[in-house]
């Protein structure tokens, strides 16, 4: 059974959904893309219990984000910053830090340096701090001799998750219009078919030559220049073997 995951525009459709959920119709977590920085949401403590994982459109004043943390601490939330904006990655680290868990979007326009810079606070620092994705799933996963895809952090999988608009969710839809919804992520998604790795080998890509490639599986074959992109999941994979190690370890 695939993992609903309700996809909605607005911090007041979060209780809709809430509401709605039932033995029958479960809910795997709430998605929500939203044109506010953190520290502008208002958060409720009526959201307790409901996994929650905001794209927001920045982190805002620390002075004020300390203020929330009374209520933030209560909720399951998660908090996904884009990677190709430059101050994400400061506040990924900040929110951290504050026991905040948290994400960096990993896309064309990331900065790797950053993004390097990032990955070795999340798994090395001695800090005490909160996960940072998708650090810790490649972690997690590869530490378990499992298959790494760490776009299952961002729910980039139609053969694992279903999205679920927030419409369709609180009027509990049709299956119809379920299964309607559902094939159009699928069809829009040729990368997570389960032959569709096969061509970065038989088109003898750069990508299948990369060392990185099982934790990569080719994310981002469109970019022209693959030698940054290599080489932070290069160091991504390296650093995760080597924890792997009795002499290297995180908590």
């Amino acid at each position: 059974m695939k993992k609903p995951v309700v996809e909605i525009d607005s911090i007041d459709k979060i209780e809709a959904v809430k509401n709605a959920v039932t033995a029958d119709h479960p809910l795997y977590c709430i998605k929500l893309h939203i044109n506010q920085n953190i520290t502008s949401i208002a958060l409720k403590k009526e959201w307790e219990g409901v996994p929650l994982v905001i794209y927001p459109a920045g982190l805002g004043a620390v002075r004020d984000l300390t203020g929330l943390l009374p209520v933030l601490k209560t909720l399951n939330i998660k908090f996904f910053l884009d990677g190709a904006m430059a101050q994400s990655y400061e506040a990924v680290q900040i929110l951290s830090s504050l026991g905040i868990y948290s994400g960096i979007v990993i896309n064309e326009n990331a900065d790797w340096e950053k993004l390097t810079d990032l990955m070795y606070y999340a798994l090395c620092d001695k800090v005490l701090h909160a996960p940072i994705e998708p650090f810790q799933y490649v972690y997690d996963m590869y530490r378990r001799n499992m298959l790494v895809d760490y776009g299952m952090v961002y729910f980039d999988n139609p053969e694992v998750f279903e999205m679920v608009s927030g419409d369709v969710f609180t009027t509990k839809g049709t299956k119809e219009a379920q299964s309607t919804q559902e094939t159009e992520h699928v069809n829009s998604s040729p990368a997570h078919s389960s032959t569709h790795w096969q061509k970065f080998f038989y088109e003898s890509t750069p990508c299948a030559a990369c060392a990185a490639w099982r934790i990569c599986l080719g994310k981002y074959a469109a970019l022209k220049d693959k030698s940054k992109c290599a080489a932070f999941t290069t160091n991504l994979l390296q650093l995760i073997e080597n924890l792997k190690s009795p002499q290297l370890t995180i908590n």
